[in-house]
Order: structure tokens, then sequence, then C-alpha cells
């Protein structure tokens, strides 16, 4: 196991004990509610966006432990945005993390209510969190929010909603996946750099590092989604709807994984020396098979 696998193992047990410590609830009339949370948030997620979070801090000289209530968050915003995409009037999904999607086993109501309950915890956990200053506070906050609203996640929801089908083209396939998915990659990053302090060049290479990784990601989940096997993904497939295969069919999709992740390891040289975990991590994501 090389250093970065141990790491990623080590920032998992980390995360998911905050987590639980995070999402505890004693009030009985709530524990429905509190199943349908938990079923989502501890299904086996790799939790990549804490991991990122973690390794940028080393960039700055930022601990852990003035980060994990930020990385808290990152994970419950990505959690809450599964459970509400998998709806019936949103993607539809039925299968998540290679169980039955969380409105399959909880409802509708019990799942939208669930969601909305982890994005506000998300907020909630930063503003009260004792390791970081006022101003350091309002700044992640204020990032987390413009990345879920309407310029973000749910922007590029409405988008994917409306405007995604088979005659999809390449800029509104750019808009979708910039703010559906590689945005809240980024934010995971950017915050750690806001705690620790970068200047405005280090946050705009991870911002450029983050955003093509998270379309070189999501290039391969729609790649997944065509050649993929359901039981090694965990969810459904075949539910591309104009995605990157169906714009760019599938051996140029290949061929852009590769480009946007060199795009991501050239914006990351201005770290020259400390940036040997973000070529790694880069890799392992391009490696992914589920």
């Amino acid at each position: 196991m090389n250093d970065l696998q141990e790491q990623i193992v080590g920032a998992k047990k980390i995360i998911d004990s905050k987590l639980a410590e995070f999402m505890e609830n004693n009030e009985p009339l709530l524990n429905v509610l509190q199943e349908s949370v938990n079923y989502s948030l501890f299904s086996g997620g790799k939790r990549v966006r804490p991991l990122f979070c973690f390794l940028v801090g080393e960039l700055f000289g930022v601990p852990k432990e003035k980060l994990i209530t930020t990385a808290c968050a990152l994970e419950m915003i990505h959690t809450s945005s599964l459970i509400m995409d998998d709806l019936p009037h949103m993607d539809d999904g039925k299968v998540r993390r290679g169980k039955p999607a969380n409105h399959m086993v909880f409802g509708q109501d019990v799942s939208a209510l669930a969601s909305i309950g982890l994005l506000t915890r998300a907020y909630e956990i930063v503003l009260n969190d004792p390791e970081l200053p006022d101003d350091k506070k309002t700044k992640v906050v204020s990032r987390l929010a413009r990345t879920v609203g309407i310029n973000g996640l749910v922007g590029g929801q409405f988008v994917d909603l409306k405007f995604s089908n088979e005659e999809t083209d390449a800029a509104t396939l750019d808009y979708i996946h910039t703010y559906k998915t590689a945005s809240l990659f980024a934010s995971s990053g950017v915050t750690a750099a806001i705690i620790g302090d970068a200047n405005d060049a280090e946050i705009s290479a991870l911002e450029t590092y983050a955003k093509n990784l998270g379309f070189a990601f999501q290039i391969l989940d729609d790649l997944l989604d065509v050649e993929g096997n359901s039981e090694d993904v965990g969810k459904s497939l075949n539910n591309d709807k104009g995605g990157f295969v169906t714009v760019y069919g599938v051996e140029k999709s290949k061929h852009l994984v590769q480009e946007y992740t060199d795009k991501a390891l050239t914006a990351i040289e201005i770290f020259k020396g400390k940036n040997e975990k973000l070529i790694v991590l880069a890799h392992m994501l391009l490696k992914r098979k589920a």
C-alpha cells in the first residue's frame, strides 16, 4: 500500500467518525429521517472530496484538525446532492453505490428532507467550527453556498434536466458538468486553500486542476454508464442523457479523459516539489472502474 492509499484509508476513518458525531440525533420522532440520512451518508462513499481537502491543506501546512469540519461539510453536501439527483423527478436513479437509492427505501418525501437536512447541517457545522476564525468561516460558507446555489449545483442540475438530450451541444455539456460535478470538487480544494491563506495564483491553479480532473472523472462516469458492469459501478446504467459519450462518442471521450487529466497536472506545476500526492490522486481517479 502506497502513502496515498494509506492516507485514503486513514482519512475515511477520520471522516466517518466525525460525520457520525455531527449527525447524532437522540429525538425518537426523527428516527426514520435519521435512518435515511445515515443510509446514504455511510453507504461506502470513497470520501474523495474530503481527501482532496486534506491534500490541499498539506500544501499550506494546515493540520487535519483545522480542516476536518470543512471536509465533513463537503461530504454532507455531496451526499445531499446524490440523494436529490436520484429522485424520480430528477435523474430517476434506482441504485446508488450498489444498493437501492434512498427514495426507493424511504420514499421521496423523506429522501428530499434528508437531502435538505444534510445540506443545511453542512453550513451549520462550519459556522460552529471552533478551529476557524470568523473571517475564515464566512469565506468558506460563502464558497460552499455559491457552489450549491443557482449558479452552482442547482443551476447545473436545472440545465441537465431541461436542456440535456441527444442534441446537447458541447457548450451546454460544459456548463452542466462545470457546475453539477466539477464545482464541488474544486471547492473541496479551494476551501482548504482559503483556510491555508493561499494567494490568488495558488487558488486559481487548484481550481484549474480540480475542474479538469472533475471533467475527466465525469467522462469516465459516462463511459462506465455505457461500457461498465452495474454490479461493479454500483448504480443503474444506461442513464446517459446527452452526456459526453452521446456528444463525442466512445473513442473521443476516452481521449478527452487523458486531455483533461493532462491539463489538471499542468495546472499544479506551480506547486512543484509538493504536488506528488495530487499527481497520484489524478492518476488514481483516472484508473477508476466504479
